[in-house]
């Protein structure tokens, strides 16, 4: 049982990292045989981390059709920037007194780590970092369907970082969101839960950003 979850693991794993280097684009069907011979493994465990994938929101299961790489228009990433805004502040505030010291040090040091990621050029782990200071007070949150739908509605991002065609301006835009991080601390903090609500709804998850979250045919 452990070999077979490891199994679909790695062919959910090697999907995502395809589609995030964009050799599967939007709309592209996954042709179930040809990943099975890639990965020199059985149909069973390609099919259930498809279906997995799709379940995650990052496929289209289609009847009759197979699984496709999903497509993200900017009009439904800043759709879900507003909902997700809005559960974020909210899930904020439920934990903003279950925070202790040891919690708001990870955070600052998470926070130290992303600058020194942008400044050398790592996206892909400033992205990294960025989930691991959200989750520092996401996993004390007691409301867990907040949580869950939360994750759930991110998942619709399977690129795991943001597109930019001009490097300078992916530069100045993670610099500025890195701030952000630093007010989002300053607030809790303070235990100031109006307007840290008010400013991971409104600045943090602004709507004009997502169009670099987007994945478009």
């Amino acid at each position: 049982m452990d070999r077979y979850l490891s199994l679909k693991d790695h062919v959910y794993n090697y999907i995502s990292e395809r589609i995030n280097t964009g050799t599967l684009k939007p709309d592209d069907k996954i042709n179930e045989s040809q990943v099975s011979e890639e990965l020199h493994i059985s149909r069973t465990p390609v099919r259930e981390a498809l279906i997995q994938l799709a379940s995650d929101g990052y496929l289209d299961n289609l009847p009759r059709k197979g699984f496709r790489v999903k497509y993200l228009n900017v009009k439904k990433a800043k759709d879900l920037y507003e909902v997700i805004g809005t559960l974020d502040g909210r899930a904020a505030v439920k934990c903003i007194h279950l925070l202790e010291d040891s919690d708001l040090t990870k955070m600052e040091f998470l926070i130290k780590s992303m600058d020194a990621a942008i400044e050398s050029g790592l996206s892909n782990k400033y992205y990294e970092l960025q989930m691991e200071f959200h989750n520092v007070y996401l996993d004390l949150c007691p409301n867990k369907e907040i949580t869950d739908l939360l994750n759930r509605l991110k998942n619709n991002f399977i690129r795991k970082y943001y597109v930019f065609e001009n490097p300078d301006k992916e530069f100045d835009i993670l610099r500025e969101t890195n701030e952000q991080h630093y007010e989002i601390l300053r607030l809790f903090q303070e235990k100031n839960a109006t307007e840290l609500e008010r400013f991971i709804r409104d600045v943090h998850w602004d709507s004009s950003k997502a169009q670099f979250d987007s994945l478009v045919k």
